[in-house]
């Protein structure tokens, strides 16, 4: 009689550190990939402040790299194990696309030599708000990991 107990205790607790070790796995694989996206953000941050700084060749060229990447790091799915998914995916995707937007708009800014000073004073508010909707953007995204990350 104990027997049949002790087989029934063991494939329980097999059951449970199996859902364990799932859910672990999933939980840290979103983790990983938010975790990603902020070193990805971190790493434009800094090559399109280069570029603002500097506008050489090499700095458009490691903006346009950077931009890439977080991109495709904005590719990550969540699981409902990650507290507010929906949003983080949603938000990293807000981030990209303005991160996209202030590039192109610094590059045209930087482009136009030949404009007249108020089309130049446009392009540099317009980078210039757009920089500050994307740091507002990736802040909205630190808020919402909480805890998470």
């Amino acid at each position: 009689m104990m027997k049949k107990y002790k087989w029934s205790l063991i494939l329980v607790l097999g059951i449970i550190a199996g859902a364990f070790f799932v859910y672990d796995h999933f939980y840290q694989r979103g983790i990983r990939a938010v975790e990603a996206f902020s070193a990805s953000y971190d790493h434009f941050d800094k090559a399109i402040s280069d570029l603002a700084a500097s506008a050489t060749d090499d700095s458009a060229i490691k903006a346009r790299a950077a931009l890439a990447g977080l991109k495709a790091k904005t590719a990550f799915r969540l699981s409902s194990l990650i507290r507010n998914d929906g949003e983080l995916m949603n938000q990293a995707r807000a981030v990209a696309d303005l991160s996209e937007r202030e590039l192109a708009s610094l590059e045209a800014f930087q482009g136009a030599s030949q404009v007249k000073s108020a089309s130049l004073e446009e392009l540099a508010r317009e980078a210039g708000d757009l920089a500050a909707k994307r740091k507002a953007a990736f802040a909205r995204f630190r808020e919402l990991c909480g805890s998470n990350i």
